[in-house]
């Protein structure tokens, strides 16, 4: 990660406190010639180490699903319930 991609105010340090987070990656796009014409792709994992999981689909609603789910599965910090 390069400075340019940091948000500011953000951290990048590791924190002993807070578990480690797995990543989403979205990807859509729009195919003109396909009924509908969304697409989307998900990559995600659960934990840094997780090797990752990959859904295409061309329904917005499994694409909220997948994002619900993989947020609930991750990790709370202590004392943030």
């Amino acid at each position: 990660m390069t400075n340019d991609d940091r948000l500011s105010g953000i951290s990048v340090e590791s924190d002993p406190a807070m578990p480690g987070m797995g990543t989403l990656v979205i990807r859509t796009w729009h195919e003109p010639d396909q009924t509908p014409g969304f697409r989307a792709r998900i990559i995600h994992s659960q934990a840094p180490d997780d090797e990752p999981t990959t859904v295409s689909t061309a329904d917005r609603d499994e694409v909220l699903s997948v994002v619900r789910q993989w947020l609930f599965a991750q990790p709370v910090p202590p004392g943030k319930v």
